[in-house]
C-alpha cells in the first residue's frame, strides 16, 4: 500500500505547520501510512495532482471551489475555524476521516 499524502495549505502561517505536525503525530500513533505536510496556498497548483488530499486552512477556504475545479481527481476539504483553531491533530484527523480521507 502506498503512503497517503495530505497537503495542508494556508497563507504561510506558522500555526499550519504546527497543525500538520500534530496531524502527522496522530496518524503515526494510529499506525496509518500517511504523510502530512504544510504549504503556502501558492503551491496548490504545483502539488495538487500529486497528493491524495488537499486540506485548506480557514484563511484560504475562500479558494475551495477553484481548487476543486483545478484538481478534480483530488479530494479537497476546507477546515472550519473551529476545527483548525482547536490546534488538535486528532480533531482534524477525525474531520478528514469523516470526509473519507
Amino acid at each position: 500500500m502506498m503512503t497517503k499524502k495530505i497537503a495542508l495549505f494556508c497563507s504561510g502561517g506558522f500555526s499550519t505547520s504546527l497543525v500538520a505536525k500534530k496531524m502527522q503525530d496522530v496518524y503515526t500513533a494510529e499506525g496509518d501510512d500517511v504523510k502530512v505536510e504544510a504549504y503556502d496556498l501558492g503551491m496548490a497548483d504545483e502539488l495538487g495532482d500529486d497528493v491524495d488530499a488537499i486540506v485548506l486552512a480557514p484563511q484560504v477556504a475562500w479558494d475551495e471551489d477553484s481548487i476543486k475545479k483545478e484538481h478534480p481527481n483530488t479530494k479537497v476539504v476546507a477546515l472550519t475555524m473551529q476545527q483548525f483553531g482547536s490546534m488538535d491533530g486528532a480533531t482534524v484527523v477525525k474531520a478528514l476521516k469523516e470526509e473519507g480521507i
